[in-house]
């Protein structure tokens, strides 16, 4: 399928990316965990994104018990809407809807860097660079990290983003395929999430 989705991207790039999220849904909702972590090997470390993507989180979370709360709360709403990346600071944000505000408030009361901007709420920022994959299958990818002291992010055990490293890679032109990698307290790597991003012109188109 990718390889297919390739070969569309260079005569039909805008198509491609939109069966591209597409076929990134369909298997999330399948929980096709093994096609997606085969999808991810094959990505390339991306010299984007570049600004404000649109985001979706691929399946549900897994591999924490934090994730039996937090799977039925994002049915009502996803509550995060994608990420905005500045290049030439090498820093970001993550959007979020209104409500998500309140309900990541209820798990991380003390954290104070949410800012209400237009119809979105802005927050948990991160630094961001290429870099060797922090777990299986090493390949080079565009690293986020949300534990600089500035961002003053979330450690708690409910939301422990500052643990979480998030990794990259373009799986076709301006679309790009993550994950989420969170290190527990014994020092283990574990892989809690994909998601997926891409830009908001296409959604327009």
């Amino acid at each position: 399928m990718l390889a297919e989705l390739r070969e569309l991207a260079a005569h039909s790039p805008a198509l491609a990316r939109r069966l591209g999220w597409d076929y990134l849904r369909e298997l999330g909702d399948r929980a096709r965990h093994d096609q997606l972590a085969e999808l991810f090997a094959r990505g390339e470390a991306p010299d984007g994104p570049y600004g404000a993507m649109e985001g979706l989180i691929v399946g549900k979370l897994f591999g924490i018990p934090e994730a039996h709360l937090a799977n039925p709360l994002m049915k009502i709403d996803p509550t995060w809407r994608g990420k905005t990346f500045d290049h030439e600071s090498g820093t970001g944000f993550n959007r979020l809807s209104p409500l998500g505000k309140y309900t990541l408030r209820a798990v991380a009361p003390l954290y104070g860097g949410l800012r209400r901007v237009g119809s979105e709420v802005l927050g948990y920022g991160f630094t961001h660079k290429i870099d060797t994959a922090a777990a299986e299958p090493f390949n080079a990818v565009r690293a986020l990290d949300y534990s600089p002291s500035e961002y003053r992010n979330p450690s708690v055990r409910t939301f422990p983003i500052k643990r979480t490293r998030d990794e990259i890679v373009e799986l076709l032109p301006r679309l790009y395929l993550g994950r989420a990698l969170l290190t527990m307290p014994s020092g283990e790597v574990r892989l809690i999430a994909y998601f997926a991003l891409r830009e908001f012109s296409d959604e327009r188109a």
